[in-house]
């Protein structure tokens, strides 16, 4: 049975899953649920010094917390700028993963980092838009103060590493969910990156750039049709 592990994007933390996790706990069929906090993020905020935690740091504590739960035939989902973590911890564990879901992520080519990626002409920073608005722009207030009273630092280091693996493993299937309301990610973004990851496998949710706060059941069921 598939075990989901969700990892976070920019200045979010496991928290962000919180409405997610018990609707994937109770479907029929899944082992178990592990929401992940990255180095510098929800609870492992302030362990380490920002300014020196790498993108490898994201990679191995992703890896460590898999193993240290024992879990196999993992679904990883990774949201935004996780979309740059989920392949290389797939490459450092393949026997332990059986499905990679990107969630309206960001892909840099490969050699170039997600800082580069900002001056792609639909990125956020182009369009002159505030990202931390545009990541509540479907939820009521409840919910959107909720999360932007969650949101933390990001720490510099893994937006300027170069993406040296863009991809899963070749044998580990992968699937894309698009976020047709995204403002952050537009969904023409989206299907770039879609296009460049080698994914032909695309579900679509009619949400914002938060569909795990604004749209929870509607994902948990795209989340359980991706590998079903």
């Amino acid at each position: 049975m598939p075990a989901y592990v969700l990892v976070h994007g920019d200045s979010h933390g496991a928290w962000c899953w919180d409405r997610l996790v018990p609707i994937l706990r109770a479907a029929p069929g899944v082992e178990a649920v592990l929401a992940v906090d990255l180095p510098g993020h929800g609870t492992r905020e302030g362990l380490i010094a920002q300014d020196r935690i790498t993108h490898q740091d994201y990679v191995d504590s992703v890896v460590g917390d898999i193993a240290a739960a024992d879990l196999s035939q993992v679904v990883l989902v990774g949201h935004s700028l996780a979309g740059i973590t989920i392949p290389q911890v797939a490459h450092r564990i393949p026997e332990r993963i059986q499905h990679l879901v990107y969630l309206t992520t960001t892909n840099p080519p490969l050699g170039d980092c997600v800082n580069d990626s900002m001056k792609h002409p639909l990125s956020p920073i182009s369009r002159g838009i505030d990202v931390t608005e545009a990541f509540c722009s479907d939820l009521d207030r409840e919910t959107s103060d909720w999360l932007l009273g969650n949101l933390g630092p990001q720490p510099p280091g893994p937006l300027e590493a170069p993406i040296e693996i863009l991809s899963g493993p070749e044998p580990i299937p992968a699937t894309y969910v698009l976020c047709e309301k995204d403002e952050v990610l537009l969904p023409a973004y989206q299907l770039e990156q879609a296009r460049r990851l080698g994914i032909d496998h695309i579900l679509r949710i009619d949400s914002g750039h938060s569909p795990f706060a604004s749209q929870p059941e509607v994902l948990a069921a795209l989340l359980l049709e991706a590998v079903g």
